[in-house]
């Protein structure tokens, strides 16, 4: 009989949890994507970080949003594209 075992970011998931072990997983990948993405950008006068609200009703349906000035929106979204 063959033996299937799912890891996922190092950790043993059943099958029946799969599916919302994938979402975390997915999820997390987007953050980290988007910290990468944005770690140096800063506004030009106050040195604040960008704001990215991340929506939607599936991971297959995600929409951005970044808060800031003007600026800081302008080169968050620059990087993101």
């Amino acid at each position: 009989m063959v033996k299937v075992e799912f890891k996922l970011n190092g950790r043993s998931v059943r099958p029946s949890d799969i599916a919302n072990q994938l979402e975390k997983a997915m999820l997390n990948q987007v953050q980290e994507g988007i910290k990468k993405r944005l770690k140096s950008v800063r506004d030009p006068e106050t040195g604040a970080a960008p704001t990215v609200t991340v929506t939607g009703r599936s991971l297959d349906n995600l929409s951005f949003e970044v808060s800031g000035s003007p600026a800081l929106i302008e080169e968050a979204k620059r990087r993101l594209e």
